[in-house]
């Protein structure tokens, strides 16, 4: 009897490593293939336009149902499927970015991705979408959009994606065509760092207003380097 009860007790543990293993769709091996045709089943849900904006990434990307349908004069058009990564789009360059040909992609780092994996990887596999960039003669920015310090990450995690924001700035700051993107700021209280208010209670996801700063966040820096380009100084 006591071994019975022992084994009901366990079997929520099991059943719970297991979601976050092997059932965890951020733990699998996600194939070209399989990724091309979620990508195709989006494409086909509307006609593509000429001059886009690719709105790319994983969970983060996945849960903003209210993404800006347009920056600047630019339709933006949301590709995401669960379990993709940077690594993924390059590997898959051409039919998951160079297919569509953008202007601009707003590549989004996810937290937890970002904490886990290891720098030198993600590094490579941007410099290999720049490259393929060159390859196939287009002509976009990569905006690389940092993962947010979220109130659920350990210290450990914390210093992790703090230096992983530092590598990937300088990486940038020596990449042309490409823009490093922060986050932090905008979710940030003055008085705490980043404000739990625009999470949920998972400590990861981002609430409706959340995803409103990050929107203006993106528009003020689209603005902002628009003047760059022009010439334009305000007053």
């Amino acid at each position: 009897m006591s071994r019975f009860a022992w084994i009901i007790a366990v079997a929520p543990l099991i059943v719970l490593a297991l979601r976050l293993t092997v059932f965890d769709p951020n733990t699998r091996d996600l194939s070209c293939v399989t990724a091309q045709q979620a990508f195709e089943m989006q494409d086909f849900s509307s006609s593509l336009p000429s001059d886009v904006i690719l709105l790319t990434g994983n969970q983060r990307i996945k849960h903003w149902s209210s993404s800006p349908k347009k920056i600047d004069d630019a339709q933006v058009l949301k590709r995401t499927v669960e379990g993709l990564t940077p690594e993924l789009l390059n590997t898959c360059f051409p039919r998951l970015i160079g297919h569509y040909q953008p202007s601009r992609v707003l590549l989004f780092l996810d937290t937890l991705h970002a904490s886990r994996d290891d720098s030198g990887a993600l590094l490579a596999s941007l410099d290999g979408i720049m490259e393929q960039r060159s390859v196939y003669g287009l002509r976009f920015d990569l905006w690389v959009i940092a993962p947010i310090t979220s109130p659920r990450l350990s210290s450990t995690e914390r210093e992790k994606i703090s230096l992983l924001i530092s590598e990937i700035s300088e990486w940038s700051k020596q990449t042309l065509g490409t823009h490093w993107v922060g986050l932090d700021e905008v979710l940030e209280d003055h008085a705490e760092g980043t404000n739990p208010h625009y999470f949920w209670p998972d400590g990861n996801t981002l609430t409706q207003e959340g995803y409103q700063l990050i929107t203006q966040r993106l528009i003020t820096v689209s603005e902002e380097r628009n003047k760059e380009f022009t010439g334009i100084v305000s007053p």
